[in-house]
C-alpha cells in the first residue's frame, strides 16, 4: 500500500505533538514548501483539526496515520476533520510492567461466605481464616435451671429473657492445609472456651493439642448450636468431663468395611479450663472406641438435617478417670465444680472413675440417640464412695417425609432422661420428660425451638416426689 509524503508527515507530527495533554491538534501547510506546521504563519493554510484515539483495528504494525475524508489529491474536504492513529506507542513504563512476572502475594486473595462464616484465604494457599459469630436468645418460664432437689423446685419463679450464648469462632489452617487451628470465645459468660491446634494430615491418626472438649459422649461433644433440643438433658451436668487442657489422639481405621472403627484417647490436667496448673501430679485419662456399623463415621451433631438416604449407625463405649479436687466440670473461669451434696475439696481429694455407652442412628429424617452413664466418686480424705447412674434416650423426626403438606424443615422430638445421684439410696431419682418443636431456616445455623419439659424430683427422706413444668423458647443463629 502506498502513502503520500503529506500523510507520512502528518503522522509524524501527531506522534510528536500528541505527547502532551492536548486532546486535538491543528495542522497548517506551507503553500510554497509544502511543509506541515502546527502553528499558523505566512503562506500557511489550515489543513484541519486532528485527534488521537485508542487502537480498534489490526493496523498497529503500520505505524502510520489514516486521515479520513481526503479527496484524490489529498486535499481536505472540510475545515475540521479527524485523523485516527491506529498505532499508539506504549509508554516505556508499561512495557516494563508487562514484562515482569506477576508475583503471588500472601495477602488475602479471596473472601467468601460459607458454612463457617466469612472465609479469607491467601492466594498461595498457606493461610486461611474463617470468622463466625453465634447468638442464642432464650425465654425461660418459670425458671431456666435444672432442679436437683425439691428445694430447687420450690424456689420463687424467675421467668426471664436472656442472651444465653454469644460466641465468636475463628478457625483455619497455617502453612499447610492439615495444620488446623480453632478458637472460640464466649461473650455472654466471658471465658476462652477453645484454643487448639490439630495435625490433620492422616485420617487414621490425628493429633490435637490445647484447650477444648474431651471426645467422650455425643451430647456434650455436639455443639450447643447443633443440639436437637433447646439445651442438653439433666444428665449432662452430672456426668460430663467437659472441656480440658491437654492432648488427644484420634482417627478412623478400616473405613468402608464391616469393622470400620474410630478411636479417641487423651490425657489432660483434669481441672477444666479455669486453672493453668494441675493441683497434683495425677492426670485425667480418657478413651472412646466407636464401631461405625452402618454408613461410616458420623460427625457429632444431632437431628437428621442432612437427610441420610441410607441408614447410619454408630455404637460407642468410653471411659475416663481423674484425681483432683473437682467432682464436676463446667466451661467457665471457675470450671472446677462440685456435684450436689459435695464441696470443692482439697488437692487430689477425689478419685473419679466413669464410663458410658452410646448408640446413634440416622435414616431418612429419623434420628435416635441413647446414652447410659456410670460414675464412681471416691473421697480419699473422708473414705466415702458414691455410685451414680444416669441415662437418656431421644428421638426426632421430620414428618414432611410422611405427610408432604407439613413444612420440610419442621422437626418434632421427644426425650426421656434420668439421674440416680446415689445408687445406694432409694427414692432419690431425678426425671425429665421433654418434647420440642424445631423449625430450621438454614439447618443448625438458623433455627427456632419451643420446648416443654416435665421435671420430677424424688425426696429420699419423705419418700414423696414433686414436679413442675418448664417452658423454653429459643432462637439460635450463626453468621
Amino acid at each position: 500500500m502506498q502513502y503520500s509524503n503529506k500523510t507520512i508527515v502528518i503522522s509524524l507530527a501527531l506522534g510528536i505533538g500528541m505527547t502532551n495533554t492536548v486532546s486535538a491538534l491543528e495542522l497548517y501547510e506551507d503553500t510554497v514548501t509544502n511543509q506541515v506546521f502546527t502553528k499558523p504563519g505566512l503562506n500557511r493554510i489550515k489543513l484541519g483539526s486532528y485527534e488521537k484515539v485508542e487502537e480498534k483495528e489490526t493496523a498497529q504494525s503500520h505505524g502510520i496515520a489514516k486521515r479520513e475524508g481526503l479527496g484524490p489529491n489529498n486535499s481536505p474536504t472540510t475545515s475540521q476533520e479527524t485523523l485516527t492513529v491506529e498505532n499508539r506507542a506504549e509508554q516505556p513504563s508499561e512495557k516494563k510492567e508487562s514484562a515482569k512476572p506477576k508475583e503471588k502475594s500472601n495477602l488475602p486473595a479471596g473472601v467468601s461466605y460459607g458454612k463457617n462464616g466469612f472465609e479469607f484465604k491467601t492466594d498461595n494457599g498457606k493461610f486461611s481464616i474463617a470468622l463466625q459469630n453465634r447468638m442464642q436468645f432464650r425465654y425461660a418460664m418459670p425458671f431456666d435451671r435444672d432442679p436437683r432437689s425439691i428445694d430447687d423446685l420450690e424456689k420463687p419463679d424467675s421467668s426471664s429473657f436472656m442472651i444465653r450464648r454469644a460466641r465468636t469462632k475463628i478457625k483455619g489452617h497455617v502453612m499447610w492445609p492439615w495444620l488446623k487451628y480453632y478458637f472460640q470465645y464466649d461473650w455472654a459468660q466471658p471465658v476462652l472456651r477453645d484454643l487448639n491446634l490439630t495435625v490433620d494430615k492422616y485420617p487414621w491418626a490425628k493429633l490435637w493439642v490445647g484447650r477444648g472438649k474431651v471426645f467422650y459422649n455425643d451430647e456434650r461433644v455436639s455443639s450447643s448450636g447443633n443440639q436437637q433440643f433447646v439445651n442438653r438433658s439433666i444428665v449432662n451436668d452430672i456426668f460430663t468431663v467437659d472441656r480440658q487442657q491437654g492432648i488427644q489422639v484420634y482417627g478412623n481405621l478400616f473405613p468402608d468395611t464391616w469393622h470400620d472403627v474410630s478411636y479417641y484417647a487423651g490425657v489432660f490436667s483434669g481441672l477444666g479450663v479455669g486453672e493453668r496448673n494441675n493441683d497434683d501430679d495425677e492426670m485425667m485419662w480418657s478413651g472412646r472406641l466407636q464401631w461405625n456399623a452402618l454408613g461410616g463415621e458420623m460427625p457429632f451433631t444431632q437431628s437428621d438435617v442432612e437427610y441420610h438416604e441410607k441408614p447410619a449407625l454408630n455404637i460407642a463405649v468410653a471411659a475416663a478417670t481423674n484425681r483432683s479436687k473437682c467432682t464436676a466440670f463446667e466451661t467457665a473461669n471457675d470450671s472446677c465444680r462440685a456435684l450436689p451434696g459435695y464441696e470443692i475439696g482439697e488437692n487430689g481429694q477425689f478419685r473419679l472413675n466413669q464410663m458410658m455407652e452410646e448408640v446413634r442412628f440416622k435414616w431418612k429424617g429419623l434420628s435416635i440417640l441413647h446414652e447410659m452413664h456410670w460414675k464412681d466418686v471416691r473421697d480419699k480424705l473422708n473414705k466415702q464412695n458414691a455410685n451414680m447412674k444416669g441415662g437418656l434416650i431421644q428421638a426426632g423426626f421430620f414428618p414432611h417425609y410422611l405427610v408432604a403438606i407439613i413444612p420440610k424443615n419442621l422437626e418434632f422430638a421427644g426425650r426421656y432422661a434420668f439421674v440416680d445421684p446415689n445408687r445406694d439410696i432409694d427414692n432419690d431419682t431425678q426425671h425429665e420428660a421433654s418434647g420440642v418443636m424445631t423449625y430450621f431456616f438454614n439447618g443448625h445455623s438458623n433455627k427456632i425451638n419451643f420446648q416443654v419439659s416435665h421435671l420430677i424430683i424424688e425426696d429420699p427422706v419423705t419418700g414423696f416426689s414433686e414436679s413442675d413444668e418448664r417452658f423454653w423458647a429459643q432462637w439460635d443463629v450463626s453468621f
